[in-house]
């Protein structure tokens, strides 16, 4: 809903209240919802502005920079005009939200006739509010834009920056600093939106939490400024490298981003979570229930045929897998990471037949069929870089980088974007796939293509992409999409609004899922997140878990497994055929329930996570600890539940437990931190593994009303 006294504005969310002052490019008041009638009268003026500019005065961090005609770097954008729209504005070729809404748009103008549009869009089911820019030149010659920020907003106090970095195999670990007397910059140079710095920050203070999310894959850039009381963030395409000519007439879109206000991080999460599920996911399999899975990787990597990757389908299909996913190596001359990306034809040397015959032989199993195909890539030992050298992203006269072995394809290019959606096209309809793992394993450096301006180069690769994407998916809507990017690199809302599921990272050791995990719910739901059970030992941390702890982790996102099935032990064959079946029976509530941190994985005495349902008559909750000599396991708090139901808790029967644990309790009780499990380390299998971590998972289930 909003509202409208002259020109200042009351946007209003379920439980939230934003006015703005368009004349004064104002914020008046940002937070928890006002009930009060009366307040235009008492919301006059505040120092905290909408967009920042050169020129004016100001010599913080900016989100408005351009060159004029003249050659000058300063603007003064002076309110036009404000309106309210029906429908949401249509962002072209990029990712952005959808769903009933009402969108404010705001209209400020230079002298030099160059305007700067400002959209918010409301929702009625989601306190989280979508923000864009735009930038239309008026002018008689071409002006430069320099940088242009999805969103501002300045806010009353101190803050702390919260943002979710790591690496490759560690992506999104929390962190937060105290904002104080300078800028606190997030950002990514890497072409993606990077294993290292996730495009999701909140900025935490007395009065709340305040989340912003940019639904953008490329290089991006999330700032905070302290100055006289105010604190300004900042989020949008990084200005690093970026230079975009927009000629007499033209507008330039930048990509959305969403801000939401919470009273505590677990409520902004929720918002996040409803956000991303209902207005960025969409299609087929938005609130479809996603199938168990095998992933051919780490159980076979490039060394399979058909005969063998029928046997693991046949193991599969007992245990009582639903897809079985034939990864890396069954294309081109394949058989390692030096050759082929490109040449999307059957490796027939290699299978042994087509790969359309081995996919029917694989549904002969009674498993569906998916496959991986990194299309973004091209090895120079293939017949695409030999025939077609100039698809390949390179610098003339330099040395590329080499990074896996490989090159990048020029995205920028409309033939290379045209090739891509034909060779993807061409593999998913002769195999029949139901799922398409898209994965995408280096970072840009030689970023150069011919007849794009160097400072519109990463922008104009990542418009490709989304181009191609969207075509695609559009082709084949039946089809389930899971993107990935070496693990966790392009794990963000600019994807989830093409594929609905990620893969979260490359790293499956369950102590470091469950951090990455944790680190992830901060922003997205649980069911975007791929999570799999792999070998013990773990191949990226060689640490061993038992079996149970495995899945049990697992199951905080959507459940596979990437493991050689025919390896594993009768007894194991059996207790994976057991988590199965108990995960198909709650996997709706595993997958789409209110979703919940439970203790601080980041160096808390436990971690986990509860899954509840909108009703909560039912929640399943999994507890992590690491055993410390002579101390004594952790005292535990469940969330999310209702106090004045009387639960049922049980703990799921897992091979390393002996106890079948059972009792009845309050809500409140059960949330009180007081819970205290005596043979939580009871784990029978852990002289078994190397400093393994102890994991239950319980169910919870109404018995009454207290």
């Amino acid at each position: 809903m909003i509202k409208k006294k002259g020109t200042v504005y009351r946007l209003e969310t379920p439980a939230t209240t934003l006015v703005l002052k368009a004349d004064t490019a104002q914020i008046l008041y940002y937070g928890k919802k006002l009930v009060s009638a009366d307040w235009c009268e008492a919301l006059r003026s505040s120092p905290c502005r909408l967009f920042s500019e050169y020129g004016q005065g100001d010599f913080n961090e900016q989100s408005v920079l351009l060159v004029n005609a003249d050659g000058g770097f300063s603007t003064n954008f002076v309110y036009s005009k404000s309106k309210i729209l029906a429908e949401k504005p249509v962002l072209e070729n990029l990712p952005s939200s959808y769903g009933e809404s009402k969108t404010l748009e705001l209209k400020y103008v230079d002298a030099t006739k160059v305007a700067l549009y400002l959209y918010y869009t409301v929702f009625e089911d989601t306190d989280a509010i979508a923000v864009s820019a735009k930038i239309v030149n008026g002018a008689k010659k071409e002006i430069h834009i320099k940088k242009l920020a999805s969103v501002q907003a300045e806010l009353t106090g101190r803050f702390e920056f919260i943002t979710f970095n790591g690496a490759w195999a560690r992506e999104r670990r929390k962190n937060a600093r105290a904002v104080c007397g300078g800028t606190f910059v997030n950002e990514s140079r890497a072409g993606a939106s990077s294993h290292a710095h996730n495009p999701f920050v909140m900025a935490k203070g007395e009065k709340g939490v305040f989340g912003f999310h940019l639904l953008y894959s490329g290089n991006h850039k999330e700032s905070m400024t302290e100055y006289d009381g105010v604190t300004r963030v900042i989020a949008g395409i990084n200005d690093f490298m970026f230079d975009w000519t927009l000629g007499a007439g033209e507008e330039f879109c930048a990509p959305e981003a969403a801000m939401c206000y919470a009273e505590t991080e677990d409520a902004l999460s929720r918002q996040m979570h409803a956000f991303a599920a209902e207005h960025v996911v969409r299609g087929k399999w938005k609130k479809r229930e996603r199938p168990v899975l095998v992933n051919s990787w780490e159980g076979a990597y490039f060394d399979f045929n058909a005969d063998s990757v029928v046997e693991m389908a046949k193991v599969s299909k007992d245990l009582g897998a639903e897809l079985f996913v034939l990864d890396d190596g069954w294309f081109g001359r394949r058989n390692d990471d030096t050759s082929s990306l490109g040449d999307w034809s059957d490796n027939v040397e290699k299978l042994g037949c087509t790969l359309a015959e081995l996919a029917e032989r694989v549904r002969g199993c009674g498993l569906k069929f998916g496959i991986w195909i990194e299309p973004e890539m091209i090895s120079e030992e293939s017949e695409l870089f030999r025939s077609r050298p100039a698809y390949a992203m390179r610098v003339p006269g330099r040395t590329p980088v080499r990074l896996r072995n490989q090159l990048a394809l020029n995205m920028a290019d409309e033939k290379v974007q045209n090739f891509v959606v034909r060779t993807v096209s061409d593999v998913i309809s002769r195999c029949g796939a139901s799922y398409v793992k898209w994965d995408y394993n280096r970072m840009l450096t030689d970023c150069f293509g011919k007849g794009v301006a160097a400072g519109e180069y990463f922008h104009r690769y990542m418009l490709g992409v989304y181009k191609v994407i969207s075509k695609v998916v559009k082709r084949f809507p039946f089809v389930l999409f899971e993107g990935c990017a070496g693990g966790g690199a392009r794990f963000d809302l600019g994807m989830m609004s093409y594929f609905p599921q990620i893969w979260t990272s490359d790293n499956t050791d369950a102590r470091d899922r469950l951090q990455i995990q944790d680190g992830s719910s901060y922003g997205y739901p649980q069911s975007v997140m791929g999570a799999h059970v792999s070998a013990s030992p773990n191949h990226q941390s060689g640490d061993s878990h038992p079996l149970e702890t495995r899945f049990n982790v697992a199951c905080g996102g959507l459940l596979g497994y990437e493991l050689d099935v025919r390896k594993l032990s009768e007894k194991d064959k059996k207790t994976v055929a057991a988590q199965i079946s108990f995960y198909k029976e709650h996997r709706k509530l595993l997958q789409f329930g209110n979703f919940y941190r439970l203790g601080d994985s980041f160096g808390g005495d436990y971690g986990g996570f509860i899954s509840v349902s909108p009703d909560r008559g039912a929640a399943i909750a999994v507890i992590a600890a690491e055993k410390r000599t002579n101390v004594p396991p952790p005292r535990v708090a469940f969330k999310g539940l209702n106090p004045a139901y009387v639960y049922e808790v049980t703990a799921r029967r897992q091979e390393n437990y002996e106890n079948n644990l059972s009792f009845t309790a309050g809500g409140d009780v059960l949330m009180c931190g007081e819970l205290f499990f005596p043979d939580f380390y009871d784990d029978a299998s852990a002289r078994e593994n190397s400093g393994c971590m102890y994991t239950r998972m319980f169910l919870i289930k109404k018995q009454k009303n207290l």
